[in-house]
């Protein structure tokens, strides 16, 4: 996703009702160490594809967080993918998230992001809704997120907004819908995380796998939002 786009999209998020600054995953490629006395970290990978549209392929802008029962500006988190959480390879494209977090309770509400080149220009949320409890001291892995934008049918929530009416009919979000599975691909991710991020590479990661996406309370808050 370009420059200019990705700005827009952010400064989208900024004046959203309740939004907090954007903040920055980590660790990085770059970072030394990880001190876990403060903060807890989350990884998860995550691949998303639109095999409606596959001419507009979902790129992630932000994971966004809440505290539970959070009211306050402050307890709503926006975390930034950066340059280095896209890995590209033979098989596509996935994405390595690292969260870090104080312990606590929180919800992981969802993904926004968005597709396409200038003169058409898509926007999308990923509706999660995961309730989790951060332990202290801990990297916890929680598991490989796939999602899928696909045909969507009358009253199934949908990948993004209807506005703008063109823009997003064409890059096939206000038509379509989201499919999500969880897996378990600690096997393979658990080296690729240590790999990349070196800082991860002599910590133990605890396996804390999400459960299965609630399509049903996706829609609920769909319909209520």
């Amino acid at each position: 996703m370009n420059t200019i786009r990705r700005a827009f999209l952010l400064a989208l998020l900024a004046f959203m009702p309740g939004c907090a600054t954007v903040l920055k995953m980590a660790p990085t490629t770059a970072t030394a160490s990880v001190d876990t006395s403060q903060q807890s970290v989350l990884l998860a990978s995550l691949t998303l594809v639109n095999h409606y549209h596959d001419s507009y392929q979902p790129n992630p802008i932000v994971v966004t967080i809440e505290r539970a029962g959070g009211q306050q500006k402050s307890d709503r988190l926006n975390f930034q993918f950066d340059a280095n959480a896209k890995v590209e390879s033979d098989k596509g494209t996935h994405y390595l998230v690292r969260i870090p977090l104080a312990p606590g309770s929180y919800v992981i509400r969802g993904i926004v992001g968005g597709s396409g080149v200038f003169p058409v220009h898509g926007t999308f949320f990923l509706p999660l809704h995961y309730e989790i409890d951060v332990k202290p001291g801990a990297v916890e892995y929680l598991g490989h997120i796939d999602a899928t934008v696909v045909e969507r049918k009358d009253g199934e929530l949908r990948a993004g907004s209807l506005i703008p009416l063109i823009d997003q009919a064409v890059a096939g979000f206000s038509t379509g819908t989201w499919t999500v599975a969880v897996s378990d691909s600690s096997g393979h991710d658990l080296d690729e995380f240590r790999t990349a991020f070196p800082a991860l590479a002599q910590l133990p990661i605890e396996n804390d796998l999400l459960p299965a996406w609630d399509k049903q309370k996706a829609t609920a808050w769909w319909e209520a939002h």
